[in-house]
């Protein structure tokens, strides 16, 4: 199994190693509502997560670039679950030892998780948050749910029959597997498909060709206890949509991070926007309530 857990950090925010804004409402309605509270920290979203047999609170991180949903090797000692099958974790320049799949029933607000989890040592991302890591809620959480992040009010709601408002930027979503992808437009370096990935801390991450020429700050990437990225850091303009978007902290590569993909859409960008919506039924990403000054809009 070729299981590429993404969480990536970003030195210039205190770190960052795998994100307020004004409210003004959130656009479009939607049917029945479920809810229950994030965190904004080190440019993550964190998220307490209750065992179905009780224990403390554990501290996850939401990472929709994560392929699967990961248990930390030190909290399922703690949890004293038994470990799955061994396999080798693969992720950015590196690998890892892991165990794959561990089983364990877990719910936050009510709503009920993933229960098939990679087991793998996630220290260094604990390091590097200042803060313990002790799981990810990969892109399993999303299959077949409308996810909304309201980045003003600090909140995570599961919707039905969503409409978005005129307002609303509304992208395509493209789903292989596990993996989520949106296009995305560099000015200058083009258009392409990035991954939908808020355990990025960053805003993007873009792969360049050789002879492009870059900025000369340099800053690094660390990858869930497995890997290190170096990278040269410009702020570009971006099209996301009928937006564009300026001075979005970019970080090139001549290279891409991942295989088959043009980069990395993180939470740094995500959460400019006071609402966004990860629709997987409906194959759509819904961003609404931008907080920063626009380029003209982009029409089509």
């Amino acid at each position: 199994m070729k299981t590429q857990v993404a969480s990536k950090f970003r030195r210039g925010l205190k770190w960052l190693g795998v994100f307020l804004l004004l409210w003004q409402g959130v656009a479009g309605r939607a049917g029945s509502v479920t809810e229950f509270p994030f965190k904004l920290r080190a440019g993550l979203i964190w998220i307490q997560v209750n065992g179905a047999h009780g224990g403390r609170p554990l501290s996850f991180i939401l990472d929709s670039g994560a392929e699967a949903s990961v248990i930390d090797l030190q909290a399922a000692g703690r949890l004293h679950l038994d470990l799955g099958q061994p396999i080798t974790v693969r992720g950015i320049t590196a690998t890892a030892p892991g165990y794959w799949p561990e089983h364990w029933e877990a719910r936050v607000g009510g709503v009920s998780l993933p229960t098939n989890y990679l087991v793998t040592d996630l220290s260094a991302l604990s390091a590097a948050c200042q803060h313990g890591v002790d799981g990810l809620i990969g892109a399993d959480f999303f299959v077949g749910r409308a996810v909304q992040l309201d980045f003003a009010k600090g909140k995570i709601r599961l919707l039905e029959n969503y409409q978005p408002g005129a307002s609303a930027q509304v992208l395509p979503l493209r789903i292989d597997g596990s993996r989520l992808r949106v296009p995305v437009e560099v000015v200058d370096l083009g258009s392409a498909w990035a991954r939908l990935d808020t355990g990025c801390a960053s805003a993007l991450h873009w792969a360049i060709s050789t002879n492009t020429p870059v900025g000369e700050e340099t800053t690094e990437e660390v990858g869930v206890g497995i890997s290190s990225v170096r990278n040269r850091q410009n702020d570009k303009s971006v099209r996301l949509g009928g937006l564009t978007i300026k001075d979005v902290p970019t970080g090139l590569h001549t290279e891409p991070l991942l295989a088959g993909e043009a980069g990395m859409l993180g939470t740094g960008l995500l959460s400019r926007f006071s609402v966004v919506t990860i629709d997987e039924p409906a194959k759509r990403l819904i961003l609404d309530g931008l907080s920063v000054p626009l380029v003209s809009p982009r029409w089509k």
